[in-house]
């Protein structure tokens, strides 16, 4: 059983077979296109629980994070805590002043400098906030370092989201409990 196949042979079956640049980068880039048009990117990519400020994407975060515990040791506030080996927040008792101590301690690349000061929360203001029926209380509105709350002209509370960095000093200063943050979405 010898195979009388020589070189002569596989340079003609590969000089038929030629591929041009553009079909190469479609065969490498077209299981990600399927998942793109198949919706999976949606599940895979969206936050369920906030992370430390700087965090990369979050499938390159649940991917590079190994609950080493540096960025909690490193957190002055002692807002950022262990779940499941990765790291993420818990703005209850203390608001995240965007130091930058977790990042630095970061030696995994789940923390970077090139990502901006963002936990991913925003405030969400109840019904029965009191600054809606009066203008007495702005407790949110006074705290907010980035100006992201304000009271329009007809005392309803409104969120700028693109100022917002997700600090949670709003939902401290509230002492109605008016204001819960959540993950925000897209």
């Amino acid at each position: 059983m010898s195979d009388s196949r020589d070189s002569g042979y596989y340079r003609a079956w590969m000089s038929s077979r030629t591929v041009s640049r553009r079909g190469l980068f479609r065969g490498f880039l077209a299981p990600g296109q399927r998942a793109i048009q198949s919706g999976l990117e949606g599940e895979v990519l969206q936050r369920r629980v906030a992370r430390p400020p700087q965090a990369v994407a979050e499938p390159l975060f649940l991917q590079a994070c190994d609950g080493c515990g540096a960025c909690r040791d490193a957190c002055p506030v002692g807002i950022i805590a262990l779940d499941n080996g990765k790291a993420q927040m818990n703005i209850e008792l203390a608001e995240c002043d965007f130091c930058g101590k977790c990042t630095a301690s970061c030696q995994s690349g789940a923390l970077e400098l090139t990502q901006s000061m963002d936990t991913g929360l925003r405030p969400v203001i109840s019904g029965q906030c009191l600054g809606r029926l009066d203008d007495l209380c702005r407790m949110c509105e006074i705290a907010c370092p980035r100006t992201a709350i304000f009271f329009n002209q007809h005392n309803q509370p409104a969120v700028d989201n693109a100022q917002c960095n997700g600090c949670g000093k709003c939902k401290l200063v509230c002492y109605h409990g008016d204001i819960n943050l959540s993950l925000m979405n897209g």
